[in-house]
This record gives C-alpha cells, structure tokens and sequence, in this order.
C-alpha cells in the first residue's frame, strides 16, 4: 500500500504556501500540537481526555459485577463517577474495589491518573509561564524626511509601560532575486537602523533606516516594490524587568502597507508645568513629509 503523502497549507510572512510530504505521523509532536493549539481548545481536548479516560475505565468495571462494592443503580453512570473519584484520588468511600478485578483496574487507574496529571499540569504551566510581549505596532511603515533625507520608519510600543531592558530591534526586507543561472529565490537582507538599542524601552520607539547609495531601498520606487515583492520583518527582543524572562516580539509588512512620503504624527506632547502625555490614540495616525 503507497504511503499517503502529507499536504498542509500554512501562513509565512503574509503568503499561503502549501507544503508536501513531511512528517506524517500526529504523534510524533504532541508537546508542540499542546503548546500552539489556542487555550480554549487546550481546554476541550483536556476535558474530552478526562472523560473519555474515566468512560474507558468505568467500562472495564462494568465486565466484572462484584468489581466494585455499593453500586446502585444507574450502573454505569456509578461507575463513571466511581472512575472519577479513582482518577482524582478524591474517594468519597460510598464505593470502593472488592475483588482482585476491581483492585487491579482501580491500582491501573491510579498509575495512569498520575501520568495524565503530571502531563497536564506541566502543559499548562509551560503554557502560562511563557513570556509574552505585549508590543504594538504601527499599522503601516511610512518612507518620509527625516533630517532632510528619505527614511524608512517604523513605530513600536510597549503595551504594558513596564521596563524591557536591552531591548535589541532588527529591520529585515524579503525580495525576489534572480542569480547568475537565472533562478529565481527569495533572499534576505537586514537593513542597518539609525538606532538598533534601547536600554530601558518603556513607552513608544520609531526607528529609521537611512535610504541612501548604501541601501538596498535607494532609487526604487512603488512599482520596483511590487515587482520584488518586497516585505519587511520587524523583530524585537529584550529582557522583561517584571518576569526577568527574554521577550520576543515579530511583525511583518507587505510592500502594499507601506505608506510613501508620509510621517507619523507626534504621539508626545510637553504640557506648561512640564508633564508629558503619550497619546496613543494618534499610534497609527500620520501625516504628509
């Protein structure tokens, strides 16, 4: 029999791509299925666990009738609560094993609520340990004046205004490219930013990169951006003060969102006594430059 080949589909940087062959097996990465499934999904497929695993066991109480002591009626509904009790070593007592059938199901399900407790509780710990960047991001990247000459910007904030210490920004761009034997690929280039750090990343934080002769950008105007198919890929990574954990954070834009002789408009505004006030309100906004 032909092995059945393997075909998903999958988001990068804002392009479908269809994948075939690759692992086939769902086993085989069960901790990263657990990990990247949403939580409240997390939680149906844990709680259809539980009871399947108590209705599996209840069901093998059921092949042997003096298994289990003071059993009423409805029987096996009693048994599935006998199983969950077994299961959370609750046992309220009303019921227990009374023979070496039922002793050994209950001592089996005793290991394997062990196992399947112990996996649980370090899933979701992994899950809500996980750092978690809160950065918001300008809705488009703009290329306008800056110090009388063309930049590209980008804006970012710190959601949380918690300190992010060392907080280290990289600027990529993605093209099509075509070699010597005429192959086409995509390549990527790292843009060299006018200010790549932050010691302590607070509040918000534009960064430029200067277009000049130097710069994969110079001279190419909106249509040479669609014609590379050019999208760029902003990364972040800092330390969080508060959970003394690495923060990541990515986003990427598409050469359609970016915005061509613009610049954001001012988010920090100076009052007379003196105290500044970040509008976020105005995070997005730009203006004509």
């Amino acid at each position: 029999m032909a092995k059945k080949t393997k075909q998903s589909t999958l988001n990068f940087n804002n392009r479908k791509f269809e994948t075939i062959g690759g692992e086939t097996a769902f086993w085989s990465d069960l901790y990263h299925r657990a990990m990247t499934i949403s939580l409240p999904l997390f939680v149906v497929v844990g709680l259809a666990m539980f009871v399947l695993n108590n209705v599996f066991f209840a069901c093998l109480y059921t092949l042997d009738p003096a298994a289990v002591s003071n059993v009423v009626s409805p029987r096996f509904l009693n048994l599935f609560f006998f199983s969950v009790e077994a299961f959370t070593t609750v046992g309220f007592g009303d019921m227990h094993p009374a023979d070496i059938w039922g002793h050994s199901i209950f001592s089996i399900e005793g290991y394997m609520s062990v196992i399947e407790t112990a996996a649980l509780t370090g899933l979701m710990f992994a899950r809500f340990s996980r750092p978690n960047a809160r950065i918001l991001f300008a809705n488009n990247p703009v290329i306008g004046t800056y110090n009388g000459s063309a930049h590209l910007m980008v804006r970012l904030a710190n959601s949380r205004q918690n300190y992010i210490s060392d907080a280290t920004v990289q600027l990529w761009v993605l093209r099509n490219e075509t070699n010597k034997d005429g192959q086409n690929f995509r390549r990527f280039h790292e843009l060299p930013l006018l200010r790549h750090q932050n010691p302590t990343f607070v509040l918000s934080w534009t960064i430029f990169h200067t277009i000049d002769s130097h710069s994969l950008l110079h001279g190419l105007k909106p249509d040479d951006f669609a014609k590379l198919n050019l999208q760029f890929i902003l990364t972040l990574k800092g330390m969080d003060d508060t959970s003394s954990q690495e923060l990541r954070a990515r986003k990427t834009y598409a050469y359609d969102e970016l915005l061509w002789n613009r610049q954001f408009v001012d988010i920090l505004q100076a009052e007379e006594t003196g105290k500044l006030t970040l509008d976020y309100r105005k995070f997005h906004d730009t203006r004509a430059g």
